[in-house]
């Protein structure tokens, strides 16, 4: 790419947006099969990424509006899945995942990691579906930092 002349590949979001149905048909049935929702899941994975978060932070890290993630949340809480608890200070609210929502997350990430693997090797070899997969994980994470500075309050 040189210049101001207009690429002659695709958009990467006109690529991703021909890849994401297909994703969503292949993991749809297993989070249902699961008891899981789309959300609920990126919810959990979220929460096992690290230690008890905040439910703003978890908002945050989500993109899921407060009330919105509440309901998903009062619904992993009846389920068993989560843990709420009052912070130290008392005015907001930790998550954690409890130790039945780590085996049900086990359980799902490697069936719908078995129909990525699928999915990427219709189109590419394994070294570069492993290579795509690597990119797109640092994409993803450059991604994150730019979000996390955007929702930094200026001052």
């Amino acid at each position: 790419m040189t210049g101001n002349a207009p690429s002659s590949e695709p958009d990467l979001a006109a690529l991703i947006f021909q890849v994401l149905p297909r994703l969503g048909a292949l993991e749809e049935p297993i989070l249902r099969d699961a008891g899981l929702s789309m959300w609920e899941y990126a919810i959990l994975t979220e929460v096992a990424s690290g230690a008890a978060m905040s439910q703003r932070e978890l908002s945050r890290r989500t993109r899921r509006d407060p009330t919105r993630l509440g309901r998903h949340l009062d619904d992993l809480v009846s389920r068993g899945l989560v843990n709420r608890a009052k912070s130290r200070d008392q005015r907001q609210r930790t998550v954690e995942i409890s130790a039945d929502g780590h085996t049900l997350l086990n359980e799902v990430r490697g069936k719908i990691r078995s129909v990525e693997d699928e999915l990427l090797r219709a189109g590419l070899s394994e070294s570069e579906g492993g290579q795509f997969r690597r990119l797109l994980a640092r994409l993803a994470a450059s991604c994150e930092g730019v979000a996390a500075e955007e929702s930094k309050p200026s001052g």
